[in-house]
């Protein structure tokens, strides 16, 4: 079992750039992972990583807070040879799907096979149905959807996938510093690390602790100069000050607070 990771806006940038936030993207999940005391080894191919780890459902717990990822897939491996990966794909099948269920086969690939992704849906879907009778196939709203990512001279099959925090990997756009004493205080510093920006607590307390279980690296130092601005928790951009201001919880409502405050301290 390996888990599939995938990110977004990283894969946009200038191939110097994206090679940054890749690198630091790999960095952080190590560090998720070695802060936790749990031992992983990550692969890295262009807009995916692959990460192997001995305890599947705690390296999906944190690979969903570390930002930057967009979706988790826990995934089986298998060649991409066609004939091999439709024989992988029906015993997988065999697993999830029994007569009277509907399916669809979600394609992806990347590299140079003998077959499109269309022919891989039909091969795939064809074989599926003859293996286990009774089957449909629904392509909008489907009771069980089987991913299969061909990368190469390999194949990856899945049927859940988990999302992640999203963003830019913490680290990538310098240190702010940030009130963490309170609630909004704790989630206007979360959306700043969503942003990229490391976070410089001002004082310890149970919220800075919250924010750790995203970043591990929080730092706590009050009175710090080499920072690019201050976190401001007000809803309304009204305080004047002589220091860059940042205001992420501009725009939001009391209920969108709550919410993403009980992810911070939930997830």
């Amino acid at each position: 079992m390996v888990l599939l990771v995938r990110y977004g806006e990283l894969s946009l940038k200038s191939p110097y750039v994206r090679r940054q936030l890749e690198d630091r993207l790999v960095a952080n999940v190590q560090a998720m992972f070695a802060a936790s005391g749990v031992e992983c080894v990550v692969r890295r191919e262009r807009g995916r990583l692959f990460v192997h780890a001995e305890d599947e459902a705690t390296a999906l717990r944190l690979l969903r807070r570390v930002f930057g990822i967009v979706s988790i897939s826990p995934a089986k491996e298998t060649t991409s040879d066609l004939d091999s990966l439709t024989a992988f794909v029906v015993d997988y099948a065999r697993g999830l799907l029994t007569s009277g269920k509907t399916f669809a086969i979600r394609p992806r690939r990347s590299g140079q096979h003998p077959y499109t992704s269309q022919e891989l849906a039909r091969v795939l879907g064809r074989a599926v149905q003859e293996a286990i009778p009774g089957l449909a196939v629904d392509l909008d709203r489907p009771d069980v959807e089987l991913g299969v990512e061909v990368r190469g001279p390999k194949a990856y099959v899945f049927h859940e996938t988990a999302e992640g925090p999203g963003g830019l990997p913490v680290g990538t756009q310098g240190r702010v510093a940030a009130a963490v004493d309170t609630r909004d205080g704790m989630v206007a510093a979360w959306l700043l690390m969503r942003r990229g920006c490391h976070i410089v607590a001002a004082e310890d307390s149970g919220f800075v602790e919250a924010l750790r279980r995203w970043d591990p690296g929080v730092e706590v130092g009050g009175g710090r100069r080499d920072v690019l601005g201050v976190v401001r928790a007000a809803t309304a951009a009204s305080v004047r000050t002589e220091t860059i201001a940042l205001d992420p919880l501009v725009g939001l409502s009391e209920d969108d607070v709550r919410s993403l405050a009980a992810r911070i301290e939930g997830t």
